[in-house]
């Protein structure tokens, strides 16, 4: 059984591409107050929305509190794209890299936009599970998310 691995997830969503980025990439500190699947966040090191910059956050995998460090990698505005790495916490007891990659594109056919999460890991050992609870948790955070931009 291999160590590493890649998984995706790929929906469609109702907002268009550019709001829903524009949440993740300049509105981060909002998610905790639009999901109830995170229930803390904070910054460690740095700021909310720059590369390199270090947030701690409390959150929910498959019923479970989980806390992790994060930091983008990657803030593409142009490309709608998102890469951040998580570390510590809960996360760095399994996983040796953790990396998630958000890229939004417009749904010209439906409107709306399609979402495509990737997680990149490299498990600590063959006993760790796959992280299919964090795409589950990726998907929520986007679904809710979506709600929220609706509503505004």
């Amino acid at each position: 059984m291999s160590l590493t691995g890649k998984i995706t997830t790929e929906f469609g969503i109702v907002s268009p591409a550019a709001k829903f980025f524009h949440i993740f990439a300049k509105q981060l500190h909002n998610v905790q107050n639009i999901t109830d699947q995170v229930h803390h966040g904070k910054v460690h090191e740095g700021d909310w929305h720059t590369a390199g910059s270090v947030r701690e956050w409390t959150f929910i995998i498959d019923g479970k509190v989980t806390k992790a460090k994060e930091n983008f990698e990657v803030i593409d505005e142009e490309k709608k794209r998102i890469v951040m790495n998580a570390f510590d916490g809960d996360i760095g007891k399994q996983y040796k890299l953790f990396k998630a990659t958000l890229e939004l594109n417009d749904d010209k056919e439906n409107g709306g936009a399609v979402v495509k999460w990737s997680v990149d890991y490299e498990k600590i050992n063959k006993d760790i599970a796959v992280p299919y609870g964090y795409l589950n948790y990726f998907t929520k955070v986007s679904e809710d998310t979506d709600a929220h931009l609706l509503k505004a």
